[in-house]
């Protein structure tokens, strides 16, 4: 099956040490059968040292993070003693695909990069074509496995982004218009959204208050509207890509559009760099499924 892509995602790659935002610090990482199974066979030095290191969680092993939070397979420079002793086969799964992601869409499939990702944020942020899916190679899957709905997502996604890149309405107009067409009970007033965010689980303590004080975003313009829209687009892309009938669509953009009013608070208010922001979000809310699924009920309720 033919694996696509949004035009920009060829150029990501991982800037490891250079990254002030490690994946390899903070984040719990799993270890999958398969490589599970490498490292109970490898010898020498290295299998002990990495079989040392792995702790149990019921079925589920994971590498035992340090005091400081970090994976203990990080050396002094920040980077990965795995890669570096016995290259990126030996590496868990987590590993080597963060920070992408896949969806089967339809009767094909889908990736991207998650902007919980530093780079990956960086990336989706200057990207001045978001619309263009370039094919990026094969996957072993055979299309009788896709689910066969009648729904196009990709349809609906493309005359979403069309109106979103409509340069003759202003930037708020374009959201004005995608939030009656295309989502569901989106935006929450300002106090049910105070009230979700104070609710939800965070890695970062201090992001609780952060998000639950922001104000009702202003409209944006120029370099930051752009800003707003790629991200925006990129969230359409990542959730709403999947659904496989319209509410599941319009519940996903009005994820989106709730993320986008976030982000757009935190960049029109300079209270966060762009980049910074959009990791901060990305990692806080979406990758969260339970604050994810919060945000997507408190969107279709009544």
């Amino acid at each position: 099956m033919e694996l696509f892509a949004p035009s920009y995602y060829p150029q990501f790659h991982c800037i490891a040490n250079r990254c002030a935002h490690s994946c390899c610090i903070g984040w719990e990482i799993d270890i999958d059968d398969v490589t599970m199974e490498r490292y109970e066979a490898l010898p020498g030095a290295s299998g002990e040292a990495i079989r040392a290191s792995i702790r149990h969680e019921g079925e589920v092993a994971c590498f035992a993070l340090t005091p400081e939070g970090k994976c203990p397979h990080l050396d002094g420079r920040g980077l990965c003693r795995i890669i570096s002793e016995l290259g990126d086969d030996y590496l868990s799964e987590i590993c080597r695909e963060h920070p992408r992601f896949y969806n089967l869409v339809g009767d094909h499939m889908e990736c991207g990069v998650g902007a919980a990702c530093e780079e990956a944020a960086r990336l989706i942020l200057g990207a001045s074509d978001y619309q263009t899916a370039v094919a990026v190679g094969m996957l072993d899957m055979d299309v009788s496995e896709a689910t066969g709905c009648d729904f196009d997502a990709v349809a609906w996604r493309e005359q979403l982004f069309s109106l979103l890149s409509d340069a003759t309405l202003s930037y708020g107009e374009r959201l004005s218009a995608i939030a009656s067409s295309y989502a569901t009970g989106s935006p929450l007033p300002r106090e049910a959204r105070r009230e979700l965010l104070l609710g939800l689980e965070y890695l970062d303590g201090a992001h609780r208050p952060l998000l639950a004080a922001l104000p009702d975003p202003p409209d944006a313009a120029g370099a930051r509207a752009l800003l707003c829209e790629r991200f925006f687009a990129y969230l359409v892309y990542r959730h709403a890509s999947p659904a496989e009938c319209e509410a599941e669509f319009r519940t996903a953009v009005g994820f989106a559009l709730e993320l986008e009013r976030l982000f757009r608070a935190l960049v029109c208010g300079d209270r966060m760099s762009p980049v910074q922001s959009a990791v901060m979000l990305s990692e806080e809310l979406e990758y969260s499924e339970d604050n994810a699924e919060a945000i997507g009920a408190a969107l279709r309720a009544p």
